[in-house]
């Protein structure tokens, strides 16, 4: 496996990136508390040998701390106001089943102690309470970069919603994973379906059912193992 591919959607999960509404300040020392108390729970799912039970404990952690809804409207930008009511019943299903396949069509036979993280400082900015963390990953593969090997910095952004503590946003090296996934939404838009709403929901149907199938298939075949 290519961890540097897999590091942002260990990420996403790590850090529950999506935006929140109706925000409300989050204090730096209880940021710092809920990301270290958060990172380790995952930490110990992700170094369980039982992949059913990742399965299910990470798909509750995406259903309980990540406003999907807001996820879905942001990732599609300017196309939601494209979108009819229909489209929109039947977009947004498919992009949480899509988020939640994205995950399991990566190897997630992470090793105990092969990655850690440290929360560094927190700090309030204007659009939330900003968490600095370093991700260590112990065992680097050749192929990713040297800079990889002291650490992948990540600074996030945290709200609460409806007094439960979200992440509003995420950097990874510098890099938004939110705005990575509207590129990424934005082509199979534009590209593939002409900018036509419904031949793209009809390409993203197939999309999200092949990879549903796929990784339902390595389930079975992990179970049937033991």
């Amino acid at each position: 496996m290519k961890l540097k591919y897999f590091l942002p959607f260990l990420v996403l999960i790590f850090f529950n990136i999506f935006p929140a509404m109706a925000v409300e300040t989050v204090e730096p020392a209880e940021a710092q508390i809920w990301a270290k108390n958060k990172g380790e729970e995952i930490l110990r799912i992700l170094s369980s040998q039982d992949l059913e039970y990742k399965y299910k404990s990470l798909d509750q952690i995406m259903e309980n701390d990540i406003d999907l809804d807001h996820a879905a409207r942001f990732v599609v930008g300017k196309y939601w106001r494209q979108m009819t009511e229909d489209q929109r019943q039947k977009y947004v299903p498919l992009f949480k089943k899509y988020l939640s396949n994205a995950y399991k069509s990566f190897p997630l036979n992470l090793e105990k102690g092969a990655v850690d993280f440290k929360i560094e400082k927190a700090l309030k900015s204007s659009a939330g309470t900003d968490v600095f963390c370093t991700i260590f990953i112990k065992k680097i593969e050749q192929s990713v970069d040297e800079k990889s090997k002291g650490g992948i910095h990540v600074i996030f952004t945290l709200t609460k919603n409806n007094q439960k503590i979200q992440v509003r946003d995420l950097k990874i090296e510098e890099s938004s994973l939110l705005m990575s996934l509207r590129d990424r939404f934005y082509k199979m838009i534009h590209v593939d379906s002409d900018d036509e709403i419904d031949w793209f929901l009809e390409d993203f149907s197939t999309l999200v059912d092949d990879t549903e199938e796929k990784n339902e298939q390595t389930l079975y075949d992990f179970t049937h193992k033991m």
